[in-house]
């Protein structure tokens, strides 16, 4: 496939490394400062990708708009100045991806690899996906009121004991900013959450599995955004419309979700059948639990809300029914403490469920997901809305 590479600065700025990297993968760079060149460029190529440099005579921005607006398949690349970089208002303006001026030969080479993997795709849009779509699949949203407590390892290993039990299974990383989840399947995903809103959200010739990874063990999983800044542009909708396009295609959608609560995630909570809302039997995990309860139970969605114990040891920490008492919640599942074997299986990216299926934990997960029975969606009692006003009322 042919890609025709543009570079335009307003102030006839050199490419640079650029250029002699382009020209090493077989590509040839154009390069021009006059806009009305560049706009006979683009009109005539249509698989074209566009190094942006305009802060002089041009605003970066709006000559990004323009362009988006008036070349829809352009793949813009805005190289803004250090002090310039916003995220959020690129991908509003249209931008495909961004660079700071001070960029690295690294950056700049996986921003090129990242556009021609765009285009690769793009170029075969036409293909027609046999899927059909789900009827009957259940999102779980696991949270946890602190950190430490193993939420993302559980999420990990509870979505390898769903796919060993046959079901089609999706994990969303939910939490945008600092999420890790890739990790735990020892991946690196070339593809995240933030690639998808960028390319792909609103457009009907995309699938969301596309930018999901593919990990060996028949889990999906849309990663976070490779950078913490980059959450800046994932919306409640965004997250609320991931959530809705695994349904189509996944028996099972587990949401990780990180220790605090927002907006965004509240729109998870209401989204989900079940909330998995992990808890360890420690005083202080205890009491932050109980506020995280009473806040779900203010939201009208503590009926959703299946607590597991984390982490158990025997004759250590509270009785079991002095906890029941304290959280005035029962205890779904209590999962043993085995911490070298979960620190075993994050250091080597492979859930232990896999490498050890016969462990005890291993075998509680493997329980409770044949005891977390798939059933039809239940109606939604409470609006999106009307949980936010609620939430912020609370708060």
């Amino acid at each position: 496939m042919s890609i025709y590479w543009f570079y335009f600065s307003d102030t006839n700025t050199d490419p640079g490394d650029l250029a002699a990297y382009l020209d090493k993968k077989e590509y040839s760079l154009v390069s021009t400062n006059h806009l009305e060149s560049l706009h006979k460029q683009l009109v005539e190529n249509q698989t074209s990708v566009l190094f942006l440099k305009a802060n002089s005579v041009y605003n970066v921005y709006d000559l990004c708009q323009e362009i988006s607006v008036s070349y829809p398949h352009v793949y813009v690349i805005l190289i803004v100045p250090d002090n310039m970089e916003n995220v959020k208002k690129a991908m509003n303006m249209g931008a495909s991806d961004i660079l700071r001026a001070s960029y690295t030969n690294e950056e700049m080479r996986e921003a090129v690899q990242q556009a021609i993997r765009f285009m690769e795709h793009r170029s075969g849009k036409g293909k027609v996906y046999a899927q059909l779509p789900k009827e009957n699949s259940a999102v779980l949203a696991v949270c946890g009121p602190k950190g430490g407590i193993g939420k993302t390892s559980f999420t990990a290993n509870l979505a390898i004991a769903f796919s060993k039990k046959g079901k089609k299974v999706a994990v969303i990383d939910a939490n945008i900013q600092f999420g890790d989840m890739a990790m735990y399947f020892n991946e690196k995903p070339k593809r995240t959450i933030y690639e998808w809103v960028k390319e792909a959200y609103g457009r009907t010739n995309y699938t969301i599995d596309q930018y999901m990874l593919q990990h060996p063990s028949g889990v999906a999983i849309l990663a976070a955004p490779p950078r913490p800044e980059f959450f800046e542009g994932i919306t409640e909708q965004h997250l609320k419309t991931a959530i809705d396009e695994a349904k189509k295609l996944y028996d099972v959608v587990l949401i990780d979700m990180p220790g605090y609560l927002s907006d965004i995630h509240m729109s998870c909570l209401v989204q989900a059948n079940e909330i998995l809302l992990l808890t360890a039997n420690d005083l202080s995990v205890i009491r932050i639990t109980k506020l995280y309860l009473e806040t779900l139970d203010t939201l009208q969605l503590k009926d959703k809300v299946k607590v597991i114990l984390n982490k158990n040891t025997k004759k250590q920490g509270l009785e079991l029914s002095k906890l029941k008492e304290i959280i005035d919640m029962d205890i779904y599942s209590v999962l043993p403490e085995q911490g070298k074997v979960a620190t075993g299986a994050i250091a080597t990216g492979l859930p232990f469920v896999i490498s050890d299926p016969r462990n005890q934990l291993s075998k509680c997960i493997l329980k409770l997901s044949e005891k977390l029975a798939v059933k039809e969606e239940p109606e939604q009692a409470v609006q999106t809305n009307k949980v936010k006003r609620r939430f912020l009322i609370s708060t």
